[in-house]
């Protein structure tokens, strides 16, 4: 049995109001694993990955990061060790190409020739011209090319993890196509632990080792994806699953 690089115990999240957006969560992640999460709009999962790199911080439960609580570690420090993917790939449009993918080394005071070569590594790593691409900014790239750069800034640091929250949602369907084909290359040759945040159940049957399906703030089951297949926990499971088995892309 793996090690669980990620784990919730009794994990939940309230809001002011009243209302939860996660509740008694148990969950892991086991290293080296490509976890997939899905749900509907509120169900609860970009929460959880926000808990994960201390962006928010949960009202009950724990999480740990390899083993040790994130409650005792610093959170600045804990996310330069965490790569990290936003929806939007969060890059700053102010900064050249170069600037952001080496933000977390420079943030780590690696050497400027470090820098450089570590640059030129993760253009190669991610299909890009790192030449092209070192003056440019964010806003002279096309859609994909930005999401690119925001997977080569997150793996910038050799993180043990990587979280990302939905990366392909906003393309088009040709490019999400294309972007899914480089992270499975990808997955293939840097065996890291990541939990991809989709809503798209063909991409989390597709890119993830296991599923965590979310509704309500309750994990409704966690499995592969031929578990979920065969076994369905409940109705909800159920007519996921039936939708994907009916209408495969």
């Amino acid at each position: 049995m793996n090690r669980l690089a990620l784990e919730t115990r009794q994990v939940s999240k309230q809001f002011p109001d009243g209302t939860y957006a996660l509740q008694n969560i148990e969950w892991g992640v086991q290293e080296g694993e490509t976890m997939a999460l899905i749900g509907e709009s509120g169900s609860g999962k970009t929460t959880l990955l926000r808990l994960l790199n201390r962006l928010a911080q949960p009202t009950a439960g724990t999480i740990y990061i390899q083993g040790n609580p994130a409650c005792s570690q610093d959170p600045i420090q804990l996310r330069r060790c965490l790569g990290y993917v936003p929806q939007d790939g969060g890059l700053f449009p102010h900064w050249t190409i170069t600037r952001n993918v080496c933000l977390v080394p420079h943030l780590l005071n690696w050497s400027l020739q470090q820098q450089e070569s570590q640059f030129q590594h993760l253009m190669q790593l991610v299909n890009l011209d790192a030449a092209q691409m070192a003056e440019r900014y964010p806003i002279e790239l096309s859609g994909g090319q930005r999401q690119r750069v925001a997977v080569a800034r997150a793996l910038a640091a050799n993180p043990a993890i990587v979280l990302l929250d939905e990366p392909f949602g906003a393309l088009d369907p040709l490019t999400r196509h294309d972007l899914q084909d480089q992270f499975l290359s990808l997955k293939a040759r840097l065996q890291k632990t990541m939990v991809l945040v989709t809503h798209d159940i063909w991409e989390a049957f597709r890119l993830g080792d296991r599923i965590t399906i979310l509704k309500d703030g309750h994990i409704q089951q966690v499995g592969t994806p031929q578990e979920l297949l065969d076994f369905p926990a409940n109705s909800y499971v159920h007519s996921l699953v039936c939708h994907y088995h009916n209408h495969p892309e």
